[in-house]
């Protein structure tokens, strides 16, 4: 036969014992883990913020990358049109050496083949600039861009005796022949006229015009419209050149797109040249006569232009990109610190936390102690138990 006895002052302190054993638990959790929230029964609307604002700082993170990796891009194909500029500046110093009327057939044979092996490196710079494989420099990047008419202006004007300049005005029509249209003064058995003449950009052929011009006339060459001005015969070998640029049809190629945010639709489209010899409008550079040399500088001054504005785009696209790099990294890095103040766990508090625990632990333990003590003789005396 046995009994028990039942003490009120230990089960009064067994039952905050359990709770403070549960709250230290608790405790020593938030301190290991340095977190405050380890489990969603820690704090159900505080685990859900701190994940979506943790979802946002890693998509602008991943964001940041896809922005750097867009701007080295960038500089590769940057990189790669200065090796073009330098391409080009030696084409139009061989194009300027073949202006010369007293080079031998060989002498123009040696400059075309260095401008043909200029041209092939032009075409090489546009294939080998690649990043991660992918080329960049062939004008699948060069974005939808309209299209654009046939332009004339005047690269090398005379001034006349009489005052204004030989060619008073161009206009090209929208189907005008590409190409350079050279005007000289010549005397004439009545006078002075004008003899013009049209090197072919595509061929390089230069076809003298059959009808002499006359003074104030304007005439039409291979589509574009030269009107002349008051010439005489004080201006007789005088010359002029307009170089005729063709028109251009609407690009469709697309651009390289990337995700610059951490929301869907957060996206950034970058543009790159094609900077090929074709898609420099270069054709094939002719350096077999003064003429068709004359034409190579306009064609080559063209695309130097061209390549001048590509870099200028391409350069302010860099500065974009830099700037929304930055403000990626510092969006990633304030939304990773906001739900850090939600989540981690102050050091101070928890120190604090835990030694109030321990030490309530420690006052029901004592207590429960105190309590066994004092009912100790009752089970000695009736052997309670046994």
């Amino acid at each position: 036969m046995s009994f028990g006895i039942l003490s009120s002052t230990a089960a009064a302190a067994q039952s905050p014992l359990a709770q403070f054993q549960s709250e230290l638990l608790h405790a020593f959790d938030a301190a290991s883990s340095g977190k405050r929230i380890n489990t969603a029964a820690d704090d159900p609307s505080g685990l859900a913020i701190s994940q979506s604002l943790t979802a946002q700082a890693n998509g602008f993170a991943a964001a940041s990358q896809n922005v750097q990796d867009a701007n080295n891009a960038l500089n590769v194909a940057d990189g790669a049109l200065q090796t073009t500029t330098d391409s080009l500046n030696a084409l139009n110093t061989l194009a300027v050496q073949a202006s010369n009327d007293l080079l031998s057939p060989a002498d123009r044979a040696d400059l075309q083949t260095v401008a043909n092996q200029l041209v092939q490196q032009i075409n090489s710079d546009a294939q080998n600039a690649t990043f991660n494989g992918t080329q960049l420099l062939t004008g699948q990047f060069a974005g939808a861009t309209p299209a654009t008419p046939a332009t004339a202006n005047v690269t090398q004007n005379a001034s006349l005796a009489g005052g204004g300049n030989l060619v008073q005005n161009v206009s090209a029509s929208p189907t005008a022949q590409a190409g350079t249209i050279t005007l000289s003064v010549v005397s004439t058995g009545s006078g002075t006229a004008v003899q013009s003449s049209f090197t072919d950009s595509a061929t390089g052929q230069t076809t003298v015009q059959s009808t002499l011009a006359q003074p104030d006339q304007t005439i039409v060459v291979n589509g574009t419209s030269v009107s002349l001005g008051s010439f005489g015969s004080g201006d007789a070998s005088d010359t002029a050149t307009v170089q005729v640029a063709g028109a251009q049809a609407a690009g469709t190629a697309s651009s390289l797109n990337v995700q610059s945010g951490a929301s869907e639709g957060a996206v950034t489209d970058f543009t790159l040249p094609n900077g090929s010899s074709s898609g420099l409008f270069l054709g094939d550079l002719d350096l077999s006569s003064s003429a068709s040399a004359t034409n190579a500088q306009g064609q080559v001054a063209a695309a130097l232009n061209s390549v001048g504005n590509a870099r200028a785009t391409l350069g302010a696209q860099i500065v974009g990109a830099d700037q929304q790099l930055n403000a990626d990294d510092t969006a990633s890095t304030n939304l990773v610190a906001s739900a850090s103040n939600i989540t981690d766990q102050g050091i101070g508090a928890i120190a604090t936390e835990l030694t109030r625990l321990r030490i309530q632990q420690q006052i029901s333990i004592d207590t429960l102690n105190a309590s066994n003590d004092q009912f100790g003789f009752l089970n000695r005396f009736f052997n309670i138990g046994a």
